[in-house]
């Protein structure tokens, strides 16, 4: 085996790790388990090479001297390593700082700097079977009255294709869908509270039963389906994930501070600089960057093709960036120089329960009426026009005038090469495109592993650059 063999790499990843955590996630009864050091190094070693199946692990070992040599012969069944992933939700996390740490320690990286981003990963629940209210509790009335028979020994009358054909198999349906159908209410108790506007007809808001955690909504390749949303903070300066984590959501809104406090979990420090695109630029985000004191490289309310989306619409609109703010009036001034009246605040809901406070100036329709400008300013000049303020927005407005320095965008130019590389790494060379067990635990485990396995490849990388630079000064 030649000595650069990724199998060589991943055997000295783990080595280097310290064996306490993964010693501390069997609980000493039962059967002798198999070495987990040496059960981490099959299985990384598997992500390295694409293979995210347990099952595909199990294969493999009959076949693979690489897996032979790196497990010493040992051969976990089946459900040993189905059951080794699922233990690893937590360790993943301590393991992949150990690795961070050691990198730091060895001056590879220094960790000042971040470039955040999130990908979706599709559930392993099918996007062909989802479940409204009514359909949910349809089923469980069936599975129902089928657990009550069987429990009186009675015959079932009738039994659909969907329903299991043992009473175990019927019981364990049933605590499913009553699973589902508890994340459902709350699903449901969620849309309720949303804005009018972006409030879905209850026979709209679905789940999928098998996974009743993972979020519906479209990926990154416009498919609707359940899905997990993976973030990753990659180190620009030596393309080192320093922190990862999934959550249960469609988007990457209110991801900011906690990958922030991950990252300083790992590093031990908080980070002088966070790069990202116009999804973590809102008003709270900012406030959680000064709130941490790192600054933030995003643009507000901007992506890659918002330029192009002006330039092609039919007539150009004078938008609220137009109005000037007069900060010792407290109010605005419309492009023809009228004051706008204050007409009230009102609390806005945004993530997590959070709120924000917003002001309405309005613009009277006196003076839309006759203006020359209100084709393009306002709908309806009867009525006059509104203008919405954040409370706090002033924070918004100096992060779009930073943004607009040079330094900012040599700052934005780098975000794209850093962080791309890793989900299309992940993706096309790993195979991560849809999740092998449900559940955010699971999730969290697998995608843990993939940055354990991409980390080890990149310290290898990192370690051998480190090294010949050595040797040319010397």
């Amino acid at each position: 085996m030649e000595h650069d063999h990724r199998a060589r790499i991943v055997d000295a990843f783990v080595d280097g790790l310290d064996q306490t955590i993964l010693e501390e996630t069997y609980l000493g009864v039962g059967s002798l388990a198999h070495p987990p050091d040496l059960v981490l190094k099959i299985v990384l070693y598997e992500f390295v090479e694409g293979r995210l199946s347990p099952s595909q692990w199990h294969r493999d070992l009959k076949t693979s001297d690489a897996l032979r040599w790196l497990g010493q012969g040992i051969r976990p069944s089946r459900s040993a390593l189905y059951t080794f992933r699922d233990r690893l939700a937590d360790p993943v996390f301590a393991l992949h700082a150990q690795a961070v740490r050691q990198a730091i320690e060895e001056k590879l990286t220094t960790a000042h700097r971040g470039v955040l981003d999130g990908t979706s990963i599709r559930a392993r629940a099918s996007r062909h079977q989802l479940f409204n209210e009514e359909k949910i509790t349809k089923r469980l009335e069936e599975l129902s009255a089928a657990v009550a028979r069987d429990a009186a020994g009675q015959p079932l009358e009738s039994q659909p294709a969907w329903m299991a054909t043992t009473p175990a198999g019927r019981q364990r349906q049933l605590e499913k869908f009553q699973q589902a159908a508890a994340a459902l209410a709350t699903r449901l108790d969620k849309n309720q509270k949303r804005p009018k506007d972006k409030r879905l007809p209850t026979k709209h808001v679905r789940i999928s039963p098998n996974d009743p955690e993972a979020p519906l909504g479209r990926d990154k390749e416009k498919v609707f389906c359940p899905f997990y949303t993976a973030e990753f903070v990659v180190a620009p300066e030596s393309l080192l994930i320093l922190s990862f984590d999934v959550f249960a959501q469609t988007t990457d809104a209110g991801t900011l501070a906690p990958m922030l406090d991950r990252t300083e979990e790992v590093t031990g420090r908080m980070l002088d600089q966070i790069d990202t695109d116009a999804g973590y630029a809102s008003l709270l985000d900012l406030q959680s960057c000064q709130e941490r004191g790192v600054q933030l490289v995003a643009p507000v309310n901007e992506n890659d093709f918002t330029e192009r989306k002006r330039a092609e619409a039919r007539k150009a609109t004078i938008g609220k960036d137009q109005f000037q703010w007069l900060p010792e009036e407290q109010t605005y001034a419309c492009p023809m120089g009228h004051r706008l009246k204050h007409k009230g605040r009102e609390r806005k809901r945004r993530r997590d329960d959070q709120e924000v406070i917003q002001h309405r100036f309005h613009c009277p329709a006196e003076h839309c009426r006759a203006c020359p400008l209100r084709e393009r300013c306002v709908r309806d000049p009867e009525k006059g026009r509104t203008v919405k303020r954040l409370e706090g927005e002033e924070l918004i407005e100096t992060h779009r005038q930073w943004m607009n320095t040079p330094e900012a965008k040599a700052f934005r130019r780098l975000r794209g090469s850093v962080i791309e590389r890793y989900f299309g790494d992940a993706k096309e060379h790993r195979n991560l495109r849809r999740l092998h067990g449900n559940g955010l635990a699971r999730a969290t485990a697998e995608v843990g592993l993939l940055v354990l396995a991409q980390t080890a490849l990149m310290l290898a990388r990192l370690r051998k650059s480190a090294a010949n630079a050595a040797r040319t000064a010397a």
